[in-house]
């Protein structure tokens, strides 16, 4: 974890000197998502050990279940934890998803070995589906509302005309006598016909062929048909990109720091209570709530320490992609990341 640490600080100070910056840290994320993290999971899959492809089936149910619950989560406790409305959603997405893909899969490893990769990767499987739809909407919307600016740019541009949308509307109380819409409706109209567009269009990309899904996919078809004699000339290439993953995603964590004030990176109420749930009272009800379940015991411990790792990347990289502040998002991720360097050794103890 002090690499891990290291790694971001190193991102700060890149962002601090002008090596990185707000365009540079967009595309940059654009490339862990569609290309090295991808590789990253098909590679776990390439070593001298093919992992045990009997434990497919559990661990995706363990994990789409774990997600399932955590949406209800994501949806009610932030209500508890902010006073501020338009920041639930963002607290949502940090009390949901940990960092699996970037700082889970090395934790995993050290823990249970260099084939748990490949269990961390199915059970990211409903992460990335849930990221890519909840997380989303969450990170997008603030728990549901459109950003008042975004709406008036989505308007301009995929917005039906106000004639349009008053004969789609009836005539009910928004177009006068000869069907033309009064001026102080055209907003609210607008407004309306955005919301609907904007939930639509976030739960209509195509997640379930993104690349890491696609790249869990092949990686589960790998194990299952048992095919361990992947040629060198593509193994080799891809564990290369896919070690990118990990120190590219920390320094777009450190670069966006350096944007903070040193009183941001300190934290507030909220920033902490959301840490104290995301790395310590959620893995653990999880667990307690599996294993009385009756769970495999090394399902059940795999996905406790996916739980349990610091807010996930995703969601600053989630930010910059949806035009939000990434202020709240980053102060979660550092802080969450700091004590994690704390909270998983002693959760790894236990295992």
């Amino acid at each position: 974890m002090t690499a891990l640490v290291i790694i971001v600080v190193i991102g700060f100070i890149a962002g601090k000197i002008g090596y990185m910056n707000e365009e540079f840290d967009k595309k940059l994320s654009a490339l862990i998502v569609n290309i090295t993290c991808p590789a990253l999971i098909l590679s776990s899959t390439m070593g001298e050990t093919l992992p045990d492809r009997e434990m497919i089936l559990p661990l995706l149910g363990i994990s789409f279940l774990t997600y399932i619950l955590l949406t209800g989560v994501s949806f009610t406790l932030p209500r508890l934890l902010t006073r501020r409305k338009e920041d639930e959603g963002i607290v949502g997405f940090a009390l949901m998803f940990g960092n699996v893909g970037f700082i889970g899969y090395p934790i995993v490893a050290s823990i249970f070995g260099q084939t748990a990769i490949f269990y961390a990767a199915i059970l990211n499987v409903a992460n990335t589906f849930f990221v890519f739809t909840i997380g989303n909407l969450l990170v997008a919307n603030g728990n549901g509302n459109v950003n008042g600016n975004d709406t008036l740019r989505y308007d301009t541009a995929q917005a039906p005309t106000i004639r349009e949308q008053a004969h789609y509307d009836n005539g009910n109380g928004n177009v006068n006598g000869n069907g033309n819409v009064n001026e102080n409706e055209k907003v609210k109209v607008n407004v309306n016909v955005s919301v609907r567009n904007s939930l639509k269009r976030k739960f209509e990309k195509k997640v379930l062929y993104s690349t890491p899904m696609l790249s869990a996919y092949l990686s589960m078809v790998i194990v299952a048909l048992g095919i361990d004699n992947i040629p060198e000339a593509i193994s080799k290439p891809l564990t290369m990109i896919g070690n990118i993953t990990v120190p590219g995603a920390l320094m777009i964590i450190g670069s966006t720091m350096a944007q903070l004030s040193g009183r941001a990176m300190l934290g507030n109420v909220t920033v902490y209570a959301t840490s104290l749930f995301r790395l310590v009272l959620i893995p653990l009800a999880f667990y307690w709530l599996f294993t009385w379940m009756g769970y495999d015991p090394y399902v059940v411990n795999i996905n406790t320490v996916i739980i349990a790792m610091p807010v996930a990347t995703y969601g600053t990289i989630l930010c910059l992609i949806n035009n939000r502040d990434t202020t709240l998002m980053t102060e979660l991720t550092f802080t969450t990341t700091i004590i994690s360097m704390v909270t998983i050794p002693l959760l790894a103890s236990a295992f």
